[in-house]
């Protein structure tokens, strides 16, 4: 009996997830309808996939293994479904799209505004997922396009492509009024007697900027640390500290001074896709409205400044 790829994307699902009510959420079904089907393919296969290990149901090796050829079936399904939606030529499906916390209003907010206007078939899920979980993401399925910062250090991953959107500069952000403020260019070195407010630990920013201080010959004053850029801002706008930020993440009217710090350069933000991925017509047509958001941000933000070494960060 040929193998049922419903069934086979419960698997995939399983693989991903790794419990039938997580699955059963994720695809709108009952816990015992994704059991069933489950159930149904091991019959279909006349092989154990599913397991108990204590209260947990795992995968065997043979399920594993499966889940993983079964990935790569899917793909090739969606692929032949979208070379014949394009047939129909308009974008049309589902397509989850990520994005760092800074990218999410300038570049998905701005592509999806524009493709609900020019393609109102084409439905979008935006999610908010930081550059180190982008790659990931992209090869579990939890989403079919990742704007991310090329960091230049990472190799290739196979199965993977990417697309340049824009360059976004790192840059100082500075109080109202601060006595460096005047200056067009600054190094770290005269910033050692400043509070600073950082990223969060373990995040790029959050562990580059103390290590470029320490490089200075400084340990830096932390004063705060805030996940979320807008807090940050407005923490160093109130006059409590400095810090570093992508462009992107400073609002155009954020009550706050930037400046080019040295030795930070600028980061290189990229869409990434699977290599075989359905839906060409869609895909294509939101890697279209991204590049054209980035275009436009790019235009809206602070004056160019030196290319340096990329960087990665939310």
């Amino acid at each position: 009996m040929p193998l049922n790829p419903w069934r086979l994307q419960l698997l995939d699902a399983f693989g991903r997830l790794g419990t039938v009510r997580a699955v059963a959420a994720e695809l709108n079904m009952s816990p015992s309808s994704v059991s069933q089907q489950l159930a149904a393919l091991e019959a279909e296969t006349r092989t154990r996939l599913l397991e108990r290990v204590g209260r947990r149901l795992v995968l065997t090796p043979a399920g594993a293994l499966l889940a993983e050829r079964a990935r790569d079936v899917l793909e090739r399904l969606d692929a032949i479904e979208g070379e014949l939606a394009e047939l129909r030529s308009e974008p049309v499906g589902r397509l989850r799209v990520s994005s760092f916390a800074s990218g999410v209003l300038p570049l998905l907010v701005a592509a999806a505004t524009s493709l609900a206007r020019t393609h109102p078939r084409l439905d979008l899920e935006l999610l908010e997922v930081e550059p180190h979980e982008s790659i990931p993401a992209l090869l579990a399925g939890s989403c079919d396009i990742a704007v991310t910062v090329d960091t230049g250090d990472d190799p290739p991953v196979p199965g993977i492509r990417t697309v340049g959107l824009a360059t976004d500069p790192l840059l100082l952000v500075l109080p109202p009024g601060h006595r460096l403020a005047r200056a067009p260019v600054l190094t770290l070195a005269e910033l050692a007697q400043e509070r600073w407010a950082l990223d969060r630990p373990g995040t790029y920013l959050g562990e580059l900027v103390p290590r470029l201080c320490r490089r200075a010959g400084f340990e830096p004053l932390v004063a705060g640390r805030f996940p979320s850029h807008h807090i940050l801002v407005g923490h160093v706008a109130a006059g409590l500290s400095v810090a570093v930020l992508p462009g992107l993440a400073v609002a155009p009217r954020a009550a706050v001074v930037t400046r080019t710090l040295e030795p930070f350069g600028e980061r290189r933000i990229v869409a990434a896709v699977r290599r075989v991925t359905g839906r060409r017509a869609a895909t294509s047509a939101v890697l279209t409205a991204l590049g054209a958001a980035a275009a436009e941000a790019a235009g809206a933000g602070p004056p160019p400044r030196p290319r340096r070494r990329p960087g990665g960060g939310g």
